[in-house]
């Protein structure tokens, strides 16, 4: 039986070995670590010998599960992002049970169609065949509670909708996800102005914080190191089609490059006729300069190519590749943010040197990051990110959830 424990739930992840890690440093033997996978195989990326593998092939498995949770006495449940597996095994955990959502991205804007439809540029949204959402519709149910709460009523009433309004909302509101998220004790967003977002979805749980990894671990010996005489360039944090690489790599060849490279992580996040549209359109557009990065490889290996690039160009509109904005921030690289995503209005409310991406030119690719600037980038990173601040927010995070247990 578990007992006293805080569970956490996640699948296999890169990032799942450094957080466990982390938590046994930081409140050694408190938690309960399972990874939930569909297959009888060994896990790609956990490694961690605190891991217990949970098969769910079926629902029958499922429900066996989410009743060994109901049955155990813990302090919480903790689902790091939530997948269709996870969805369902909260909503089938007693109302009385605290459950902690870890937002990881996907979770939230992947989810909830009203969010979904802003994920892409309209270059993206053409190879993803998606139609874009019109400017009429997004305007009337963007983050509208009031729409929300005269649909609740036409559930009761006579009032009813026109058939496509009713579709809109029956697709955002009237879905497992929007329920289960509705059942959430706890939020844990990657940034901390993600929670504004998560309040006007009408979900009244609490706000904690957590980062997965410190600076320290992230870095290790490169910890001193900076790049404010490298020429290379990142693109993009994944083969994730939210990382709208397409606008970027048509941008970059227009730029004299000279011999820059330009590193895109193709490893993981995308289908494989993404990945291959995206490699045509990066060899046409930059030629030898285009270096996609096809194969996983390890942090070490990774933190080798961000050393060698000074310029981080992300044209993420959702949240996405933070832990790289920590790093290449942190090392003195001069990053290129989406101005509507949340990290660029956030790292910027914060008082980092930050860039539109658009503004990236002939010009500004000759223009590094000063000193000054790098170190003031650097010292706000550390207040945020060092492992005595991730140690802060996890006992905060472990108070929160323990008050909530005990009310």
């Amino acid at each position: 039986m578990l007992k006293n424990k805080f569970i956490h739930i996640f699948n296999d992840d890169k990032f799942i070995d450094p957080t466990i890690k982390l938590l046994e440093r930081i409140i050694p033997e408190q938690s309960v670590y399972i990874v939930i996978t569909n297959k009888d195989t060994e896990f790609k990326y956990v490694k961690s010998l605190l891991v217990e593998p949970v098969v769910l092939k079926n629902n029958r498995d499922l429900l066996v599960f989410a009743d060994r949770i109901n049955t155990s006495e813990n302090n919480g449940v903790f689902f790091h992002s939530l997948d269709d597996f996870k969805i369902q095994i909260a909503d089938n955990l007693n109302d009385a049970i605290i459950k902690v959502w870890f937002i990881w991205g996907y979770d939230l804007y992947n989810n909830w169609g009203i969010l979904k439809k802003n994920n892409y540029t309209k270059a993206t949204k053409q190879i993803l065949q998606k139609e874009s959402f019109s400017l009429k519709f997004k305007n009337l149910f963007l983050f509208n509670q009031i729409t929300f709460s005269l649909y609740l009523k036409s559930l009761k009433g006579p009032l009813r909708f026109p058939s496509f309004i009713q579709q809109i909302l029956e697709n955002n509101f009237n879905t497992n996800y929007y329920r289960v998220i509705q059942k959430m004790n706890i939020v844990v967003p990657v940034l901390p102005n993600e929670y504004e977002t998560i309040k006007k979805m009408n979900v009244k749980a609490e706000y904690a914080p957590f980062t997965y990894g410190c600076i320290e671990d992230l870095l290790g010996e490169n910890l001193n190191k900076n790049v404010l005489n490298q020429q290379h360039i990142l693109v993009g944090n994944s083969a994730d089609p939210a990382n709208n690489h397409i606008d970027v790599l048509k941008h970059l060849g227009k730029i004299n490059l000279g011999k820059r490279k330009v590193y895109v992580p193709l490893s993981y996040g995308g289908d494989i006729d993404y990945i291959n549209h995206i490699i045509k359109i990066g060899e046409k557009e930059l030629g030898e300069n285009f270096v996609p990065l096809k194969a996983f490889m390890t942090i070490e290996k990774y933190n080798e190519i961000l050393l060698s690039c000074g310029t981080v160009i992300f044209n993420h509109i959702r949240q996405q590749g933070v832990g790289n904005i920590i790093i290449a921030g942190y090392l003195g690289a001069k990053i290129y943010l989406n101005k509507n995503s949340p990290a660029y209005s956030y790292y910027k409310s914060v008082g980092m040197s930050i860039f539109e991406n658009k503004s990236f030119s002939n010009k500004s690719i000759k223009v590094e990051l000063t000193a000054d600037e790098m170190y003031e980038n650097r010292k706000i990173l550390m207040e945020k990110y060092a492992l005595d601040a991730v140690q802060k927010k996890v006992e905060v995070l472990t108070d929160v959830v323990l008050k909530a247990s005990n009310s």
